[in-house]
């Protein structure tokens, strides 16, 4: 099956450097200028750190639980991970961009 990352940390994704291209190619489609585009990777970091901190307050919300507790575990996690190689390869997006 193939697959379509703008950013993933899977070891099966393409290079950071090609997901930077990825990345570049959906800021020219949205036509973002230079100065959206230099808040880019701001904006995502901040979404994954954001995806992270939702999800573990759902730990501890009282009523219904939107998934089990070892889902919103790795949920946690896959959104630390991302977060990770974004910063990782800050770098690299930010040339592209």
């Amino acid at each position: 099956m193939a697959w379509t990352w703008a950013v993933s940390s899977r070891e099966d994704a393409p290079p950071a450097a090609a997901q930077a291209l990825q990345v570049r190619v959906l800021a020219d489609a949205y036509g973002l200028d230079a100065k959206d585009r230099a808040r880019l990777v701001d904006a995502m970091l901040d979404r994954q750190e954001r995806n992270a901190r939702w999800w573990s307050s759902q730990m501890t919300r009282p009523g219904p639980q939107l998934a089990e507790p070892h889902q919103i575990t790795e949920r946690i996690r896959w959104s630390e991970r991302e977060y990770a190689y974004t910063a990782a390869h800050r770098t690299d997006f930010t040339a592209a961009l």
